[in-house]
């Protein structure tokens, strides 16, 4: 059924999500090219908000939440699937949940996939009139309580206020997926947006092995983070050297190719790439150098675009009512 998750529901009294960050997403082969399907994690069905940052964020509020919050607050950009994503775990934990825009208006932003997913489970909004994420997420900690918990902007936790092992934990989770590559595969392509899964990947090579992995390409899709990934890794006391892997590095922002919130719809051997993330690095990689159909190279797939009629079903019952809260 395209997703890991043995029952669908939104309710712990059916199934605890947490039970399942270990679970290994699979593997699918499709037209001579392998491509691993975190986007088949996948809580309320294959469409439905899913990937690799779901699984961590699900781990940080599982680790984190405490009896006394009783709402999860997290701000971001209106095309971020961390707005849908933080909206979805909060109802499951049981909590509710307010999101923190910028520069937009009501009937502008539920226009959007995210915002109208967050929408639909009974989100509550801040929209300020300005969109500079620095400043949104200034507003965050402003609005920060003793009851509520705070979603870190890209759903991470930063390696400069936490320990090492608090991060290595956090990078457990992604770092177990490495374990299913197949043992063909000997090529490895990872898109580079935030870059918590490429940090997730590389610890899980260094930690399990890399198997018969030879090459490594990482396709940055916005402000390269490169540096912040080896220093993240120094920090776990994990060395890249001790990975024998070709390591190619581009950057897709950097090449003025296209700019980090440019969508470009992609689809291949059945598979419809999230335009923001995997599509634009499917179209550049076709238009450049084009990935060999012969078994032998994987794509990493960190997540798909929801489809909020995946997800309508499970709306909370007054999501129609409810309004934007319009803060100037």
């Amino acid at each position: 059924m395209n997703t890991i998750f043995p029952v669908i529901s939104l309710h712990r009294e059916d199934v605890h999500w947490e039970d399942h960050l270990m679970s290994l997403t699979p593997v699918e082969n499709r037209e001579g090219i392998w491509f691993k399907r975190e986007d088949y994690f996948a809580p309320l069905g294959y469409g439905g908000p899913n990937g690799s940052k779901l699984r961590q964020l699900i781990y940080l509020v599982n680790t984190g939440l405490k009896d006394y919050h009783t709402t999860i607050l997290s701000g971001a950009s209106i095309k971020s699937p961390q707005l849908s994503m933080s909206t979805i775990v909060g109802k499951h934990f049981g909590r509710d949940t307010e999101i923190v825009i910028g520069a937009t208006k009501p009937h502008t932003a539920i226009k959007y996939p995210n915002i109208a997913i967050a929408h639909g489970f009974g989100a509550t909004f801040r929209i300020y009139n300005v969109g500079y994420n620095q400043l949104l997420q200034k507003r965050v900690h402003e609005l920060r309580r003793d009851d509520t918990f705070v979603v870190e902007y890209g759903i991470t936790i930063d390696h400069h206020t936490s320990s090492p092992e608090e991060v290595l934990n956090f990078h457990l989770l992604g770092a177990e997926q490495v374990k299913n590559i197949p043992s063909e595969v000997e090529s490895l392509i990872v898109p580079a947006g935030s870059c918590n899964s490429l940090t997730s990947i590389l610890t899980g090579l260094i930690i399990h092995g890399q198997g018969n992995l030879q090459s490594l390409s990482t396709i940055g899709i916005g402000p390269d983070k490169l540096l912040w990934v080896l220093e993240r890794l120094k920090y776990m006391g994990l060395e890249v050297s001790n990975l024998d892997l070709d390591w190619n590095h581009v950057n897709l922002h950097e090449l003025k190719y296209c700019d980090y919130g440019t969508e470009m719809p992609y689809s291949f051997g059945g598979i419809d790439f999230h335009p923001t993330y995997e599509g634009k690095v499917m179209r550049w990689l076709n238009e450049n150098s084009p990935i060999p159909q012969d078994g032998k190279h994987m794509m990493w797939i960190i997540g798909s675009a929801p489809n909020i009629e995946v997800v309508r079903p499970f709306f909370s019952k007054n999501s129609s009512t409810m309004e934007l809260i319009d803060h100037a």
